[in-house]
């Protein structure tokens, strides 16, 4: 029990940790500091299996809590998270007190940057390598920065235990999935437009504010990626550059389909919160860490100690449906298996 309890103290810090980086301005597509990974290199110690567990939780966790769990982003994070951690614990059991933090650090963050990307090319095209020498190099420091702060860091005190209440419509979640099978399924604009639609609509009622113009960068980066890798019926040219029919309509496609999934994200993640076992307890305490967060005043860096020093006592009271691990797993691999037939034959 005392390994779950940190297991999930220590997921729960990584899911913060991705919130605060939320805060810090991206002027690079698919490059993220990694904060995240800094729960990682402080539980090298964990066996493997509860390693990757936690490797999991992570990837899993962030994928819910920044409502992208129904969208190729969840791949993308799922597997940049159990890849990097596969390798960061095979580093350190190869070459034990051979080598510091700091080098485990940039061998994670170097297959985490080639997973991305090379996940994000098959969905988003080819003209998406060309970030891969980009991201590499922005890589380095920024995982010599997460192996300092992992030594500088405190695990959260306190875990926290989510209380359950059955309110939500099962229809609604029933819908939800649904909605999100038939986006990754639809190839057809005229179809995909009105369910986009629904899915922003399933968004609001869920209560998550709409912001549109995420939306509209990621379809234009999804059109300009698209548009590298030309094919079909020439439309227009510029500068000798071709414009493709079949290539615009593509990039149209996967940005809407990406855009109506992220949209059914939020919603999911408002109306599904764990309630039982590691997942719950994970969901539980970072509410708890964001709620100290939100509320604590100062800098960054000082809001953020003052959260990992809460009380336990601020216990969380969810709205929740009573998923069990195994279901929301089975649920989740569902999700990618759909994510990759989306990608390799779509």
């Amino acid at each position: 029990m005392r390994s779950q309890d940190r297991i999930s103290r220590l997921a729960a810090l990584s899911l913060l940790l991705s919130a605060v980086e939320m805060f810090i301005p991206r002027f690079v597509p698919f490059f993220k500091l990694g904060l995240a990974n800094i729960p990682l290199l402080m539980a090298l110690s964990l066996d493997l299996r509860q390693y990757m567990l936690l490797a999991l939780l992570k990837g899993l966790g962030t994928s819910l809590t920044s409502g992208n769990l129904f969208s190729v982003f969840a791949l993308i994070s799922i597997s940049q998270s159990l890849l990097s951690a596969v390798c960061m614990k095979g580093v350190k059991t190869l070459f034990r007190n051979h080598i510091s933090i700091y080098g485990i650090s940039i061998a994670g963050a170097a297959i985490s940057s080639i997973t991305q990307i090379a996940l994000a090319s098959i969905y988003a095209g080819k003209g998406t390598l060309a970030f891969l020498p980009i991201i590499l190099a922005l890589s380095f420091p920024s995982s010599i920065l997460t192996a300092y702060l992992s030594k500088k860091i405190p695990e959260p005190r306190y875990s926290a235990e989510a209380t359950r209440e059955e309110k939500t419509d099962r229809c609604i979640i029933i819908l939800l999935i649904l909605s999100g099978i038939a986006i990754m399924m639809t190839e057809s604009i005229v179809l995909l437009l009105p369910s986009v639609t629904a899915a922003f609509l399933l968004q609001k009622k869920a209560g998550r504010k709409i912001i549109i113009r995420p939306h509209i960068f990621m379809i234009l980066f999804m059109l300009i990626s698209s548009l590298l890798t030309p094919h079909g019926r020439i439309i227009a040219r510029i500068f000798s550059y071709p414009i493709t029919e079949g290539s615009l309509l593509d990039g149209l496609s996967k940005g809407l389909r990406l855009s109506g999934g992220i949209a059914l994200s939020q919603a999911f993640s408002v109306f599904i919160k764990p309630g039982e076992g590691i997942i719950g307890k994970t969901v539980a305490t970072f509410t708890m860490l964001l709620t100290a967060f939100r509320a604590s005043t100062g800098s960054l860096w000082q809001r953020f100690l003052a959260a990992l020093n809460t009380d336990a006592a601020s216990k969380t009271s969810k709205q929740a449906i009573n998923i069990p691990f195994f279901t929301l797993f089975t649920v989740s691999l569902l999700i990618i298996a759909l994510c990759i037939i989306d990608c390799v034959f779509f």
